[in-house]
C-alpha cells in the first residue's frame, strides 16, 4: 500500500461502482449506497459501463463491487476500466489521493477464486491508492452466499470511513427500521392532455445503446415430443441490415443477449398483490428524487409511462428475491408479518430465508402474494424490484453460413421443486411463446474468449448439452477455412432424443473435417459423460496440444469443467510423461496463451 497520506476528503460522499453479471453485484452496491445515505453520506451508485475512467481522479473515495466469472474472468463491462488501469505509462503515484474499498464476488470451487477483486486491489495499491478496509470476498459456495461475509465487511467499511469526514454536529443516523425516501417521484399525468406513447403493449425501450431489433424467423422444437426437456432451435433476423453488412453482424463464438418481458398474467398478479391494480394504467411521470440515484440510463428523464409498462418491460418479478427485497417489504408491514420479514434480514435468520426462497426457488411474485397485506407505495417500485437482466445465449451459427441470420439453441427452463407450480426461466419462457414474426430487442456480446482460432490449428471441443451450440458456429468457419483437425466431445442424454445438430456432425465426419465422440449418458446402465470419452482419444488430444492446438470447454459450470480438466490432465501425464506439477503448468500455460477457454454458466 502507499505510505503517503492522501488529501482529506472534500465532502462526506463516495462512489460505488459495480460490474454485475447475475445481479448480485448491483444489489450489493445498492445496499452499500442505502447504508451510506442512512449514515449521512452522499452516495452515487453506478455501473462501470456508465463510468468514464478519468473520473477516478475526481473522487476521493470509491468502492468497487466486482465479481469473478468462470475461472478468473472479469465481467465484460469491467474490461475497459481494467485496461485503462493497466496502462504501462501510469506512474506509481497516479492514484495517491484515492481511498478505495473492494468487495469481490466469486466461487471458491474455482482455482482463481475472487481473482478480479484480488487483481484490482493489487493494481490500485501499485498506483498509490489507499485501501480503507481489507478486501471483502463473497463466496457462492457458502450456503449463505454473500451474506456470510458482507454484513461484517460493510460494518468495518463504515467504521473506517466515518472519521474521514465526520457528520455535522447534531446529525442523527437513520435507524435501520426507519424507511428511507423512495429513489423516484411519481407524478400522475392527466391522460387526456398528455397521452402516453409507451404502454405495456408497445415495444420496450432498448436497454443499452448498442441494442438492436430482430424478428423471430423460426422457433422449432428439436427434442422428441415425448422427451422431458423442450429444446428449441431459434432463428432471428436482425432488422435494418444492409446486405453488405450481413456477414459482419457478429462472429462465430459471440453471444446474443435477449431482454425478456414478464407475461401479462404475472404482471396482473403482482399488481393485485401489491394493491396497485386500480392505478396500473394511470399515466405517470417518473423522475429521480436526487441526482445521486438517477433512473436507469436507457430511460428518458423524466419518463412518461405506466406501472403496468414498468412491470412488463423493466422490472423483474420472476426472480428469487434477495435479502434487500425483504428489507423493503418489512418497511411497509406490521405486526407478526413485519417481525417475520425482519427475521429474514437478520444473520440468525439466514437459514430460514434460504429455506423459504432459495431452495424452493420461490419468486418475487409468489412472495408478494403471500405478504400481500404489505402496503408498498408505488413510488418505491424501483427500490423494491430489481431490473430485468438480459440473458445471453451462445450463437450456434456463423453469419456467412446463414445469410446474417442468428441461430440459437435454447433449452426451455422448467423444473420442479417442493412448490406445486413448476419453476420457469423468464427469458426462455418468453422466447418459447413468441410466434414467427414477433419483434424483440437483442444485443451482440462480442467480449467473450470463445473466438475462432487464428489460422488452422487443431481444435478440441468439449460441449455437453446446449454447450455444443457455439461449436457448430466455429465449425462452419473452420470448414470454410479448410481446417480439418477437429475433435468434438459431445454429451447428450440419448442419441435418439437430444443429440443436437447430429446430421451436421455426421456430414463433417464423412467429409473428413471432424472426429466425433458422443457421450449419451442415459443410453446404457452406467452413465457416460464427456470426461469419460477423453481417455479413448488420448493420443489425438496429446498430439493436438503438442502441435499448438486449442481446447474449448463450453456448458454447465457445475461439475463438468472440473471433471474435464481432471481427464485432460491425466492425458498430459499418461501421454506426455509429465508429473502432476508439469501437467498443471501446461494447462495454465495454454490458458495464458488463449489456447484454453472455458465458457460456462450456472
Amino acid at each position: 500500500m502507499a505510505t503517503n497520506e492522501p488529501l482529506p476528503l472534500e465532502s462526506r460522499s463516495f462512489l460505488v461502482l459495480h460490474a454485475s453479471v447475475t445481479g448480485t453485484a448491483i444489489d450489493t452496491a445498492e445496499r452499500i449506497g442505502r447504508r451510506g445515505r442512512r449514515e449521512g453520506w452522499a452516495v452515487t451508485v453506478k455501473s462501470v459501463a456508465q463510468f468514464d475512467q478519468t473520473e477516478l481522479l475526481e473522487h476521493g473515495l470509491v468502492v468497487f463491487v466486482v465479481p469473478t466469472t468462470g475461472n478468473g474472468a472479469a465481467p465484460p463491462q469491467f474490461i475497459p476500466l481494467w485496461t485503462a488501469l493497466l496502462h504501462p505509462g501510469l506512474p506509481p503515484d497516479f492514484l495517491e489521493d484515492l481511498r478505495y474499498a473492494v468487495f469481490g464476488l466469486g466461487d471458491s470451487s474455482y482455482g482463481k477464486y475472487n481473482w478480479v477483486g484480488k487483481k484490482l486491489s493489487r493494481r490500485l495499491d501499485s498506483l498509490g491508492a489507499h485501501a480503507v478496509v481489507e478486501r471483502g470476498e463473497g463466496d457462492d459456495q457458502n450456503e449463505w452466499g454473500v451474506e456470510s461475509t458482507f454484513p461484517d465487511w460493510v460494518d468495518r467499511f463504515f467504521d473506517a470511513i466515518d472519521p474521514l469526514f465526520p457528520p455535522p454536529l447534531g446529525f442523527t443516523k437513520l435507524p435501520l427500521t426507519a424507511t428511507p425516501p423512495a429513489r423516484i417521484r411519481l407524478e400522475k399525468v392527466a391522460s387526456a392532455s398528455s397521452p402516453v406513447k409507451l404502454t405495456a403493449d408497445s415495444a420496450p425501450l432498448p436497454w443499452t445503446g448498442d441494442a438492436r431489433w430482430a424478428r423471430l424467423v423460426r422457433n422449432e422444437r428439436v427434442t422428441k415430443d415425448d422427451w422431458y426437456q423442450d429444446v428449441r432451435e431459434v432463428e432471428l433476423e436482425v432488422e435494418g441490415v444492409e446486405p453488405s453488412e450481413r456477414n459482419r453482424l457478429y462472429a462465430a463464438g459471440d453471444v446474443l443477449e435477449i431482454r425478456p418481458q414478464n407475461t401479462p398474467e404475472e404482471v396482473e398478479r403482482f399488481l393485485t398483490s401489491a394493491g396497485w391494480a386500480d392505478v396500473a394504467d394511470d399515466v405517470v411521470l417518473v423522475s429521480p428524487r436526487d441526482n445521486d440515484q438517477p433512473l436507469p440510463p436507457h430511460l428518458p428523464t423524466p419518463f412518461r409511462t405506466t406501472l403496468r409498462y414498468l412491470l412488463t418491460n423493466e422490472l423483474d418479478i420472476s426472480c428469487v428475491p434477495r435479502l434487500s427485497f425483504f428489507e423493503w417489504l418489512a418497511a411497509f408491514s406490521e405486526g407478526d408479518m413485519e417481525e417475520k420479514l425482519r427475521w429474514f434480514c437478520e444473520p440468525a435468520g439466514q437459514d430460514d430465508l434460504i429455506d423459504y426462497t432459495l431452495r424452493p426457488r420461490r419468486t418475487i411474485n409468489e412472495v408478494m402474494y403471500e405478504f400481500r397485506a404489505a402496503k408498498v407505495p408505488p413510488e418505491y417500485i424501483f427500490d423494491l424490484l430489481p431490473p430485468i437482466r438480459p440473458r445471453g445465449f451462445s450463437i450456434s451459427s456463423s453469419p456467412a453460413s446463414h445469410a446474417g441470420k442468428v441461430d440459437l439453441l435454447v433449452a426451455i427452463v422448467q423444473y420442479k421443486t417442493i412448490l406445486s407450480v413448476p419453476r420457469k426461466g423468464l427469458t426462455t419462457t418468453y422466447l418459447s411463446t413468441l410466434p414467427a414474426g414477433a419483434r424483440l430487442p437483442i444485443r451482440f456480446d462480442t467480449s467473450g474468449q470463445l473466438k475462432l482460432p487464428a489460422g488452422t490449428p487443431p481444435l478440441i471441443m468439449v460441449g455437453p448439452g446446449t454447450g455444443v451450440a457455439p461449436f457448430r458456429a466455429l465449425m462452419e468457419e473452420r470448414v470454410r477455412a479448410g481446417a480439418n483437425e477437429n475433435l468434438l466431445f459431445f454429451g447428450c442424454r440419448s442419441e435418439s432424443a437430444d443429440c443436437y445438430f447430429r446430421p451436421y456432425w455426421d456430414e463433417l465426419v464423412e467429409r473428413g473435417f471432424l472426429t466425433l465422440s458422443i457421450a449419451p449418458s442415459r443410453d446404457q446402465e452406467d452413465k457416460v459423460y464427456v470426461q469419460h470419452k477423453i481417455p479413448e482419444h488420448a493420443d489425438r488430444v496429446w498430439d493436438y496440444v503438442q502441435r499448438g492446438g486449442h481446447l474449448y470447454v463450453c456448458g454447465s459450470s457445475t461439475q463438468m469443467p472440473k471433471a474435464v480438466k481432471k481427464a485432460v490432465l491425466a492425458v498430459f501425464r499418461d501421454r506426455g510423461g509429465l508429473d502432476e506439477q508439469g501437467a498443471e503448468k501446461l494447462w495454465d500455460g495454454m490458458e495464458r496463451e488463449g489456447r484454453l477457454v472455458e465458457e460456462t454458466w450456472g
